[in-house]
């Protein structure tokens, strides 16, 4: 049995190679292509059991598609399977990050890179705006929601961190009403992979094993990157940062990427205008959106070591994106088994779904800051600007253009308009 998994294991890379370079288009799309891939043309999991995984990914903190992609590679080869699987979903998109962070960082003498990435900016605020419409569609649905995120809204703005934010949200959820106890039971007894009561104990000395493995693995990394002073020294504050990025994540990426961006710039990782090119840089390429945290992470350690900048930023991306999906491969590990007995109807989802409403609220504020920035810099109103954004956004909510075009064609309008300047 093990060398059949080992084998299925290897000669599963193309395939997930391919997912992970192809992977553009948020979570939607990628959700779209792993159900293309794995239900529709192979066949590795049936329509069931792709949804009871779906529904478990939505639920957990970190990249849904990424641990659903995971999931899938570990019904294939166990945990070696989920560990390629969930791997090469993520590195495409890592390298082209990193390569696009030292671009960035390396070509401050050069004009025309730094146009292309400050013509980015408009796009960039259409991007966001559009993510709080549509994430907002969804979590406002009912007017207590609009409420919290009214309240969440003031208290951000008033300079109350995101965690508090999420933590009180969070057990504002549990503490609303859930389905009861005949819907919980309704909903149990129509998924026949539900955990039935004598299978809990089990259920919970796997998660608890699975939890250990993880601390040790953490701490093992942990130890490596600070003993090394990987990244300029700043390698551990980058590891925890991020590790708490991702557990924070309950919602998607924009859940906590306006609060990482944040962090870092009162860190002195990024400057202010920075905040741009890192969410470009996570919506033009494959992969997650967390992946913002590898420029982050390049760019923090670029700065602190000058003497050595290429290997410090290269370092730093590497702490950044492995301790950001380090608890997403521990999560779906700790849950694999169990997928079909969690439900939205759970003390968890209803969490969930009152983290959302804080989650639009980061974002609305996001976009305002990002917004204020662009349109506005000195004190003016810079046309241009406020004409590619409304076009980015045209472009988007008609189909007409993929967000990696927009943001292309953005950084190509932002090259011409510093060449007719000069």
């Amino acid at each position: 049995m093990m060398k059949k998994a080992q084998a299925t294991c290897t000669s599963d890379w193309p395939t997930w190679l391919m997912i992970g370079a192809t992977g553009f288009g948020g979570p939607a799309g990628q959700v779209a292509i792993l159900h293309r891939e794995l239900v529709e043309r192979r066949q590795w999991l049936d329509e069931e059991e792709f949804l009871a995984a779906l529904k478990v990914c939505m639920l957990l903190p970190g990249p849904e598609a990424q641990q659903l992609a995971t999931y899938a590679g570990w019904r294939r080869g166990g945990l070696a399977g989920g560990l390629l699987a969930g791997t090469l979903f993520v590195l495409p998109g890592a390298i082209l990050v990193t390569a696009l962070a030292w671009l960035h960082a390396a070509g401050g003498s050069w004009p025309l890179v730094t146009a292309a990435f400050d013509g980015t900016r408009p796009a960039v605020v259409a991007l966001v705006a559009l993510a709080a419409w549509r994430i907002g569609r969804k979590s406002l649905a009912s007017p207590t929601a609009a409420a919290m995120m009214l309240a969440a809204l003031a208290a951000l703005a008033w300079g109350v961190a995101f965690p508090l934010v999420v933590v009180v949200a969070g057990i504002i959820g549990i503490l609303l009403p859930g389905p009861g106890k005949q819907a919980s039971a309704a909903s149990a007894a129509a998924d026949p992979g539900a955990a039935r009561p004598e299978s809990r104990g089990s259920a919970w000395r796997h998660v608890a094993c699975a939890a250990a493995v993880a601390i040790v693995a953490w701490s093992a990394c942990y130890s490596a990157v600070t003993v090394t002073h990987a990244a300029g020294d700043r390698g551990g504050p980058v590891a925890r940062l991020f590790t708490t990025t991702t557990l924070l994540s309950l919602g998607g990426a924009y859940a906590v990427v306006p609060w990482a961006l944040d962090e870092s710039v009162a860190r002195g990782w990024l400057a202010a205008d920075e905040r741009f090119t890192a969410l470009a840089m996570g919506e033009a390429t494959p992969g997650p959106l967390i992946l913002v945290v590898t420029f982050i992470g390049f760019m923090a350690g670029w700065k602190a070591a000058p003497a050595a900048a290429l290997q410090a930023g290269l370092e730093g991306a590497a702490v950044a994106t492995v301790f950001a999906f380090l608890p997403s491969f521990v999560l779906i590990f700790s849950l694999a088994p169990f997928v079909r007995s969690i439900h939205p109807g759970s003390w968890l989802g209803r969490a969930m779904t009152a983290v959302g409403a804080a989650v639009v609220a980061a974002i609305v504020l996001l976009a305002m800051n990002l917004a204020e920035a662009a349109f506005l810099p000195g004190g003016g109103i810079d046309l241009v600007a406020v004409v590619v954004a409304a076009g980015s956004a045209a472009a988007l909510l008609t189909g007409r253009a993929s967000t990696p075009v927009v943001v292309v064609v953005a950084a190509v309008i932002g090259m011409l308009a510093s060449a007719v300047r000069s």
